[in-house]
């Protein structure tokens, strides 16, 4: 059985990170070079652009979105829209390693925005249509974000490098017009992003919430490079605990292991003592519902999933941890 476990490992999460690179690297030298008698100079351009992402840098999630405008752009036979968006892919500098707070519109180009607006406004997101944010809004949020990361980091340090290694985008935008409430979105062709919603009321303690939710859905998207969690396909709608309405297996494993992540985590911010009383009582109803959301999805993925070896694997580890004994005790 594949390798996965289910607490935020730092030396994992770097390895994930790097496959899902390595995994872009590969694919576009492929098609370099599949390119060479409409490009000649494309697979040079590519070596030498690859050569000089050092091992502490990643790429932008703008690269990895481009990559799959260049996949569609390719199986559609428009060549030279696929050429062009391989050589705007070779003009973007990597960054640095490491969780940094951006805001849709302000810190992105015209088409990268408008690329995230697509994707992360897919259902399967769970952003539901995202759009700029009031900036004035977004500037507060960002301190309450700050706020939540530190306390991660303080308290959660594993989670904290886990988050420094998938997730190098904390996206702030907004709720398009008509679009339901919504707390943050990932998106697997947006590898090391997440969108949030800036315009929410939120607390510091909603907000670490959120983002152990987040990165859970990361954690699974680097886990699932090679093969999905199920084999149950997208057509096969079962009832979903926490959507309240029919959706693909895939989704509803998401949800038990995310609302694990969250048990975990709310657990260590009810036992730390750093929340006032009626912020405890609202994070303990948020663990109730997190507990039932996580095992009435677990019952479905376990009666009707057809699981693949990754599967098997994340949902043993995700079982190992909500079955072990000695659990964090929880102050009053």
């Amino acid at each position: 059985m594949l390798h996965f476990q289910f607490i935020p490992n730092s030396g994992d999460a770097d390895a994930t990170n790097q496959a899902m690179h390595d995994g872009l690297y590969d694919s576009l030298r492929y098609l370099a070079e599949e390119l060479s008698n409409e490009a000649p100079r494309l697979a040079s351009d590519f070596e030498a652009w690859h050569q000089n992402i050092g091992p502490a840098q990643r790429l932008s999630s703008a690269v990895f979105g481009m990559y799959y405008d260049v996949v569609e752009a390719l199986q559609a036979g428009d060549t030279e829209t696929g050429v062009a968006l391989i050589q705007r892919i070779l003009m973007v500098q990597p960054v640095m390693r490491g969780t940094k707070i951006t805001v849709l519109g302000r810190d992105y180009a015209e088409p990268d925005s408008r690329r995230i607006e697509t994707f992360m406004g897919a259902p399967e997101t769970g952003a539901a249509g995202v759009t700029q944010p009031d900036q004035a809004q977004a500037d507060r949020f960002a301190t309450k974000l700050r706020e939540a990361i530190t306390w991660i980091e303080h308290h959660l340090p594993e989670l904290h490098d886990e988050m420094n290694a998938l997730l190098g985008e904390l996206i702030l935008v907004g709720p398009a017009e008509g679009s339901l409430e919504f707390e943050g979105g990932t998106c697997f062709r947006l590898w090391g992003a997440v969108a949030l919603n800036a315009e929410r009321k939120a607390s510091v303690a909603d907000l670490i919430v959120t983002l152990a939710h987040e990165e859970g859905h990361a954690a699974l998207f680097g886990a699932c490079k090679n093969e999905m969690l199920v084999e149950n396909p997208d057509s096969e709608l079962f009832w979903s605990p926490i959507r309240r309405t029919k959706r693909p297996l895939e989704g509803i494993f998401h949800a038990s292991f995310v609302s694990a992540r969250m048990i975990w985590v709310l657990r260590h911010m009810l036992a730390s003592k750093e929340f006032g009383w009626l912020e405890r009582r609202r994070l303990r109803t948020i663990l109730r519902e997190a507990e039932a959301i996580q095992r009435d999805s677990a019952d479905i993925v376990r009666r009707e999933g057809r699981l693949t070896e990754t599967g098997k694997a994340v949902l043993q580890a995700m079982t190992r941890f909500m079955d072990a004994p000695g659990k964090i005790p929880i102050t009053v």
